[in-house]
C-alpha cells in the first residue's frame, strides 16, 4: 500500500529536481522508480568528492568530511575524483575533477594509486612518464601547430604581483610561483585589486620575487590578474584551460603506437611523432567515464591545484581511508605535467613543493593526474 502512495505520487512530482533542493545525506531509494528521495545534492565546489551513482547514472558531489561508505556505499556510489575547480567560476562555467590516481603506462585505463615509480627498463617507468614529440636520433622536436607556444609571443608574458597582490609591471612568459593554502608558504590578503574584489593572495617563501596572482578571489570568483598577459591586452599561459583541445590535438600527431587505443601498454619511450602523457590520459576513464572524456590539464587548469593544495590532499586522504588502493595524494615534492607549450622542445609544468610553474624538456619525466570537466 505505501509502496502504491509513492508510485503515485512519484508521477505528479518531479523528484529530480526535489532532490536537489534537499541537503539531508541519505542512501534510501525506491528501486522501483530509481531515485533518490533524500540525497547530499550540490554544485561541485573545492575538496568535495565526485561519486558516481550507479542506480541513477549521474554525478553527485560530497564534501570530503562528509564522506563515509555506510552512508555512500561502494555498491552504489563509486569514487570518481576530486573537484580542483568549482562550477560556474571559470568562464566556460565547467567545474574540473582531478583523478584519483596517477597515470600509469602500464595500466593507461585505471592507472596507480601509489607514487612509487617502478623502473621497466630501457628508461621507461610507469607513472613517470614523457611529454613527448622528441627524436633522440636528430635531435628534433614535434612542434604541435595547433597549440600555442607561449615562449615564444613576449605580448603573452604572464603579468605578476606583489606581496600584496598589487601588479608589479612586471612580466614574463618562463614562469612564476603560484599562490597556495600549503603549509610550505605563507598568507597575506590584498587590498582590492584592479577594481577585483577584495583578491586574497597567497605567496611563496622566497625572495619576494616572480609572485603570480591567485586563480581565485575570497569571494570564490575567478581573479582575471590570473591568466592576464602584457598590459592586459594579451592573455598568458595561465589563461590556458582547455587541455581537454590541447590533448586532443596533442594525440592527432600519434603515428608511432598506431594501435594505442588498444594496447595493453603505451610505450614510455622518447619519439618525434608519440606522446605518452596525453595518451595516458585519454585511454584513462572511470565507472561514469569513458575514454577521451579524461585529458592532459592545460597549465591554467594545473596552476588552480595549488591554491586548495591543501583541501585536495585531505580529499584524496578521505577516500583512500574508507576505500584502500583507490586513491593515493599528490606527490607534494615532484613536477606534473601540463600539455601548454613553451616552445616546441617545452612544455609547462607545476612543481608541487613550492608551487614553482616552469617549462621543462618534454623528454623529460613527470607526474600526471588526468582531469574531466564536469557539471551537477
Amino acid at each position: 500500500m505505501a509502496l502504491q502512495r509513492i508510485k503515485a505520487f512519484a508521477t505528479e512530482v518531479d523528484f529530480y529536481n526535489i532532490r536537489r533542493s534537499l541537503y539531508v545525506p541519505s542512501t534510501a531509494y525506491c528501486k522501483e522508480t530509481k531515485e533518490v528521495f533524500f540525497q547530499h545534492i550540490r554544485k561541485a565546489n573545492w575538496g568535495d568528492i565526485v561519486l558516481w551513482d550507479n542506480y541513477l547514472e549521474e554525478r553527485i558531489c560530497v564534501y570530503y568530511t562528509e564522506y563515509n561508505i555506510n552512508d555512500y556505499p561502494l555498491a552504489t556510489y563509486t569514487p570518481e575524483g576530486v573537484v580542483f575547480i568549482p562550477q560556474d567560476i571559470l568562464p566556460d562555467g565547467d567545474a574540473r575533477m582531478l583523478s584519483l590516481t596517477n597515470m600509469d603506462c602500464t595500466n593507461p585505463e585505471h592507472g596507480k594509486a601509489d607514487n612509487n615509480a617502478v623502473d621497466m627498463g630501457d628508461g621507461n617507468y610507469d607513472i613517470w612518464l614523457r611529454w613527448g614529440g622528441y627524436n633522440s636520433e636528430n635531435g628534433e622536436w614535434n612542434d604541435i601547430p595547433e597549440l600555442i607556444n607561449y615562449g615564444e609571443d613576449t605580448n603573452r608574458a604572464q603579468v605578476y604581483v606583489d606581496a600584496n597582490g598589487e601588479t608589479t609591471g612586471e612580466y614574463s612568459n618562463w614562469g612564476g610561483y603560484l599562490p597556495s593554502d600549503s603549509y610550505h608558504w605563507s598568507y597575506k590578503g590584498s587590498q582590492q585589486v584592479d577594481n577585483i574584489d577584495k583578491s586574497t593572495h597567497w605567496y611563496a617563501d622566497n625572495d619576494g620575487s616572480n609572485r603570480l596572482p591567485s586563480p581565485f578571489t575570497t569571494r570564490g570568483k575567478y581573479n582575471p590578474l590570473y591568466g592576464r598577459g602584457v598590459d592586459g591586452q594579451q592573455s598568458s599561459y595561465l589563461s590556458d584551460f582547455d587541455g581537454k583541445q590541447n590533448t586532443a590535438h596533442i594525440i592527432s600527431h600519434e603515428t608511432y603506437q598506431p594501435n594505442w587505443q588498444t594496447d595493453a601498454q603505451i610505450e614510455n619511450i622518447n619519439d618525434y611523432n608519440h606522446f605518452p602523457a596525453a595518451l595516458c590520459c585519454s585511454r584513462f576513464h572511470t565507472i561514469g567515464t569513458e575514454a577521451g572524456d579524461w585529458y592532459l590539464p592545460a597549465a591554467g587548469e594545473l596552476g588552480c591545484l595549488m591554491a586548495r593544495f591543501n583541501i585536495i590532499q585531505k580529499a584524496l586522504k578521505a577516500i583512500n581511508q574508507q576505500v584502500k588502493s583507490v586513491a593515493v595524494q599528490l606527490h607534494d615534492r615532484n613536477l606534473y605535467w601540463s600539455s601548454s607549450e613553451y616552445i616546441s622542445s617545452n612544455a609547462y609544468d607545476l612543481y608541487t613543493n613550492d608551487g614553482h610553474m616552469n617549462y621543462r624538456s618534454k623528454d623529460n619525466y613527470g607526474y600526471v593526474r588526468a582531469v574531466c570537466r564536469f557539471r551537477i
